[in-house]
């Protein structure tokens, strides 16, 4: 297949005075250019385009306000009640989405009541008042750590007004409650944050304020808290609302689809890599059955099944993938259901680009990209009838790229440029919905790395640079990062290239000089230095001065790695530094003593594994090896 090339400078003549380092990766022909418009520069005009329109937002948010006005009905009401109108005021600066939204609520508050104190009203704020006070910190966005922090200082006030709190006000606590679990600030902490929304609850409950919508906010809080038990301990709040709902037969705790949906989401929400996510997957689809049948047997007709539950349970087989294949195959059958019922007539449960792109991660963490390239494909069939909503966007492309980056391999490299090539054609194109983002270059780099092509490493640099470039004229987003260099680097130590070393060294000098400068993005990491060491390592061709140059090198990393404050050697290092040893040292005396050390060095630092046993005894003679396993095994049973 001809691969065509074409220089990014040609194409920016209005916005680079000097030649682009880099060429368009995605092309095989020399100097013949893409159809339609460059991608790099159609980047470039949306960045300016993007920079006027904020300069435009703003001159316009200095001459009008977000305020809604009062309608006819409004008005007289307000006339009628000045605290009428504080409200109505109050609710509108609430909800109108404004950074300091909240202190200005308060303040307006705190303003009339000085007034009404002073005599020049005669009534003062009500419950409903200080309710939207607390309800423009729920929504806010400024003063995010303090949340809930103000709404009780408020609630508080409320008490010495001679005010008592009510449903809402307590409800709109604990959404405040609910959006600090997700902030920086309590990520370390959750377990503090759902006591107390759990203790909030049962006061609610002993003081007969509790509702369904109370349940559904500590459920959700739980759900989102990332806590070991949160599903379980989720659950159990439901069963509870079931339960209490069963002896009362109060509609207000009546559980309903939402109080479904957060349970099934915790159970969702659970890592990839947690111990069990198989068993709660399950379980997750065993509470859709019960959900299917409270509501066909008329028991709830407010637990239906929709398409947050089905695609949440798809979620969750999803991310138990990688540890049992058969999720995967679950969250296919779970889509397909889905389909056929709303085939059937079920408007409710159309499966959404989220719900195809669950299962297409769940195929790409089992090594299957061509399940998940066909699921792309079947979107891009459904928006072509017609089905805006199925529409395929970066997200669902980036998702196959990753199941190809996976697998690796020449076929899975080939077929990775294409969509990118896709991606970009579209995009240039005026699709701004599949423009590719820095993940998305990321698994095109790792396809090339993990693939036999030849002058993968190559392309893969190749890429880099466009990246460098692009963001340079604008596009911060597609700056690449460390994770980026590290798949170059890696794709050069898979290569056959007789300089591999060399250029690997050129990338991980590229990083220092950008960490010293302040570009922390790019700080090189351990696995930065591993690669190097690798890339040295693997350097088995050439004459002696090329061995020896990539020895030098490797050796450098190794002791780089070792010096710097910001990363440490790893056990993989010591593997790595093995290799480079057993590879490229000669003589096997010196090659015995050199592993010697190393190994002894990494006793000392705590990092010898099977791994770096199982290097040394490939790197040194047997008997030699024998001789510092057996001192190893007797020193660490000395210890003990």
């Amino acid at each position: 297949m001809k691969v065509r090339h074409i220089t990014i400078a040609t194409l920016l003549p209005l916005l680079a005075s000097s030649p682009s380092p880099c060429s368009g990766f995605s092309s095989s022909t020399p100097n013949k250019p893409r159809k339609g418009q460059d991608f790099t520069a159609k980047v470039v005009e949306d960045v300016i385009v993007k920079d006027v329109k904020a300069k435009v937002k703003v001159r316009r948010n200095k001459q009008s306000t977000n305020t809604k006005p009062l309608n006819a009905r409004e008005k007289s009401f307000s006339q009628r009640d000045p605290i009428i109108s504080l409200n109505m005021n109050l609710d509108y600066l609430a909800k109108s989405g404004q950074e300091d939204a909240a202190m200005r609520c308060e303040e307006m508050l705190l303003r009339i009541e000085a007034l009404h104190d002073d005599g020049y009203y005669e009534k003062s704020p009500d419950v409903v008042s200080y309710n939207s006070v607390i309800n423009a910190y729920a929504h806010g966005r400024a003063a995010r750590n303090s949340r809930s922090g103000r709404a009780k200082k408020l609630m508080k006030r409320m008490e010495e007004k001679g005010l008592k709190p009510n449903t809402i006000t307590w409800n709109t606590l604990l959404r405040c409650m609910l959006k600090e679990i997700g902030e920086k600030e309590w990520k370390k902490s959750p377990e503090e944050k759902v006591k107390e929304a759990e203790s909030i609850l049962s006061d609610m409950e002993d003081s007969g304020l509790a509702n369904t919508i109370s349940y559904n906010t500590v459920i959700s809080t739980i759900s989102k808290s990332g806590l070991n038990d949160s599903a379980e301990r989720a659950e159990r709040w439901l069963q509870r609302m079931i339960e209490l709902y069963e002896a009362t037969q109060n509609d207000k705790i009546q559980p309903d689809t939402c109080s479904w949906n957060a349970v099934i989401h915790a159970y969702a929400n659970v890592g990839k890599n947690s111990v069990g996510a198989p068993d709660r997957a399950r379980r997750a689809a065993e509470l859709i059955k019960q959900m299917e049948r409270l509501y066909q047997s008329g028991e709830n007709d407010y637990v239906k099944p929709d398409v947050v539950t089905y695609t949440a349970v798809v979620n969750a087989y999803s991310r138990a993938a990688s540890q049992n294949r058969t999720c995967a195959v679950r969250a296919m059958e779970i889509l397909e259901h889905m389909v056929e019922l709303h085939e059937g007539g079920d408007k409710d449960v159309k499966p959404n680009k989220r719900t195809y792109t669950s299962v297409i991660n769940a195929f790409a963490r089992i090594g299957e990209p061509e399940i998940a390239d066909d699921l792309l494909s079947k979107m891009k069939k459904i928006h072509e009838m017609g089905d805006d909503s199925l529409k395929p966007d970066t997200i669902c492309y980036s998702s196959v790229l990753d199941a190809y980056a996976r697998k690796g391999g020449e076929d899975c490299a080939f077929r990775a440029e294409e969509l990118l090539r896709e991606m970009e054609d579209l995009y240039n194109n005026g699709d701004n919905d599949v423009k590719p983002n820095a993940q998305t270059y990321r698994s095109v780099i790792t396809a090339l790395g993990k693939s036999k092509q030849p002058r993968a490493a190559e392309k893969a640099e190749q890429i880099l640079e466009e990246m460098t470039y692009i963001s340079s004229h604008g596009a911060r987003d597609l700056a690449p990062n460390t994770i980026v260099y590290n798949a170059v680097i890696h794709a050069f130590a898979q290569s056959k290239s007789v300089s591999k070393a060399y250029r690997a060294e050129l990338l991980l000098e590229r990083m220092l000089e950008e960490t010293e400068k302040g570009n922390l993005s790019i700080r090189p990491d351990t696995i930065t230095f591993n690669s190097v060491i690798n890339a040295a390592a693997r350097s088995t061709f050439g004459d002696a001065i090329v061995r020896k140059e990539a020895f030098m090198i490797g050796l450098n990393a190794f002791r780089q790695v070792h010096t710097l404050d910001y990363c440490r050697p790893s056990s993989i290092t010591y593997v790595s530094y093995l290799k480079l040893i057993a590879n490229l040292v000669q003589g096997s005396d010196e090659r015995d003593s050199m592993a010697e050390r190393v190994f002894g060095i990494s006793h000392s630092l705590g990092l010898v594994n099977d791994a770096v046993k199982f290097q040394l005894k490939k790197t040194c003679s047997h008997l030699v090896a024998h001789r510092i396993l057996s001192s190893y095994d007797d020193d660490v049973k000395g210890k003990q």
